[in-house]
């Protein structure tokens, strides 16, 4: 059981280090250079170009957190943890589901309106994709905190 802890655990980790931390990354590094030095003709279609390739690594980031978080959660514990997995599981249903809308419904609409070159358009759809990205990092931190030191908070 040991083994398959620490394996479960550590995909775990990998997962939330690349959605948490490319979100960081998108949002104050990636968005800020980017605003500050290219027009949207030049912003937009980059900014599109690396949300197609690192929402790819969320789905994946995703999948493996929910699958290696129930297998301990219920795999390995048989779902009897403490208060703050629970708080976890819930901050990440709802990061999931902001996410997930996100994806299908102001990504897809930025790809289009990109596409056709209407800039104010997919303006308007990166400001509503930073939001909810800002919110997702605000919950995956706090989800990250709670992962590392939930169990001291008592």
């Amino acid at each position: 059981m040991t083994l398959q802890l620490a394996v479960a655990i550590a995909f775990h980790q990998l997962a939330t280090v690349i959605w948490v931390g490319g979100m960081f990354f998108a949002h104050f590094a990636l968005r800020r250079s980017a605003q500050s030095q290219l027009d949207p003709p030049q912003r937009l279609p980059l900014l599109l170009a690396v949300f197609d390739r690192f929402f790819v690594w969320v789905w994946v980031a995703i999948v493996v957190l929910w699958a290696s978080g129930l297998w301990v959660f219920v795999g390995i514990y048989g779902g009897g943890m403490a208060w703050h997995v629970h708080a976890m599981m819930g901050l990440a249903l709802a990061m999931t589901g902001l996410f997930a809308y996100l994806y299908f419904v102001p990504y897809r609409r930025l790809s289009k309106l990109v596409a056709v070159k209407d800039w104010p358009g997919a303006g308007e759809r990166v400001a509503t994709i930073r939001r909810i990205i800002l919110i997702n990092l605000a919950l995956g931190l706090v989800t990250a905190v709670l992962g590392s030191a939930g169990r001291y908070m008592g």
